[in-house]
């Protein structure tokens, strides 16, 4: 079976790191895997196997649904895999003009498909073979926007398991930070409006008044990273937050933490959390969403409404002063965090791949 990829987006988030992980363990196993990539965004910088660099206006755009079917013709594809909304109908012109190729795409969001009739009308076209859910948040929702269940696939998001600790960067990070002998929370997520950072603040405002040796480290940059460092100066507890910025030694500013906390509004899973549970980090995070599949209330981390900082804060509060529950929570992280591996992730679209095409072609 020959696969192509397509990613649309021009940030580096979690949908495009899922694409890539996905792309590059499939060429691992030996599948013929092809990825098409955004010419301006983040992703065609770090792939670098069976990649194509495609300038992307819009859904749709005749030019790009051109070039598609160029790579197509060229590499004898039989599936498509789109992996954002954007994505998703450039691969049904694709499909429409092909009647030989399978159609799948990943839904990693957690808010109805409902919103326009062409949105919906998306996913319920004839030319769509089955639609993946990265949770059973996001499968639910689909139900019920009206999509067939028969259609629906859960394949759970999953992310390669962290390195070794390297106390020496380790030491460079508390150095650069000033985290030495701090207790530290820490939070990787893109600053967009679902992800709901004022929350935190305000949560941590509370914190921080109980602990004046606390730090919040908030790793990652977007659309509203100015904005909620402008709200961040407003708090008592500005002094005690410190904002990284994009960084690629994600692990290491994870393993810097005590906590890891995310107060989302909407999260179709969150392979953030993943990554902090596979670090063995006790999470305090909102009910949203896919979450609750991965943080299971007082076994592995608390689990707080959606907007109430005042839970968040207590939460937090009461692991730093439980070092027993604390480390409970961080052995039932690293268990929990062993139940999405990207190989595990991979086996299950290998699985659905071969369910759609015949054997004459695999």
């Amino acid at each position: 079976m020959k696969i192509l990829h397509i990613d649309t987006g021009k940030e580096w988030r979690g949908g495009q790191r899922q694409a890539l992980l996905l792309h590059n363990t499939l060429l691992a196993k030996g599948f013929e895997s092809y990825l098409v990539a955004n010419s301006k965004g983040e992703l065609v910088k770090k792939a670098d196997k069976n990649l194509y660099s495609l300038s992307y206006n819009n859904e749709i755009d005749v030019f790009y649904v051109k070039r598609l079917l160029k790579i197509i013709k060229k590499h004898e594809i039989n599936i498509i895999h789109s992996h954002d909304a954007h994505s998703l109908s450039p691969g049904i012109l694709c499909c429409l003009l092909n009647s030989q190729l399978k159609l799948i795409h990943t839904r990693r969001v957690d808010f109805s498909i409902n919103k326009s009739f062409f949105s919906k009308l998306k996913y319920t076209n004839k030319y769509v073979s089955k639609v993946v859910a990265i949770s059973d948040a996001i499968k639910n929702i689909l139900i019920n926007d009206g999509i067939d269940a028969n259609k629906i696939v859960k394949i759970y998001s999953g992310v390669p398991k962290p390195h070794q600790p390297d106390d020496v960067k380790l030491k460079e990070i508390k150095d650069e930070f000033d985290l030495k002998d701090k207790k530290v929370i820490c939070c990787v997520a893109n600053f967009a409006d679902h992800k709901d950072h004022k929350t935190l603040l305000k949560a941590f405002d509370i914190v921080n008044r109980h602990n004046e040796d606390c730090k919040l480290l908030l790793v990652g940059d977007g659309p509203l990273f100015e904005e909620t460092m402008e709200f961040a100066e407003s708090l008592q507890c500005f002094d005690n937050v410190i904002f990284t910025g994009y960084r690629e030694d994600v692990y290491n500013l994870i393993r810097c933490g005590d906590i890891f906390c995310i107060t989302s509004k909407e999260e179709g899973l969150c392979t953030s959390i993943i990554d902090a549970l596979n670090c063995g980090k006790p999470v305090v995070a909102t009910s949203a969403g896919g979450i609750p599949e991965l943080v299971e209330d007082n076994i592995n981390g608390f689990l707080c409404e959606i907007g109430n900082f005042k839970q968040v804060a207590d939460k937090i509060i009461n692991l730093l002063n439980n070092n027993d529950k604390a480390e409970l929570f961080s052995k039932n992280a690293i268990e929990k965090g062993k139940e999405f591996s990207e190989l595990k992730m991979t086996e299950n679209y290998i699985k659905l791949y071969s369910e759609l095409i015949p054997a004459d072609f695999k």
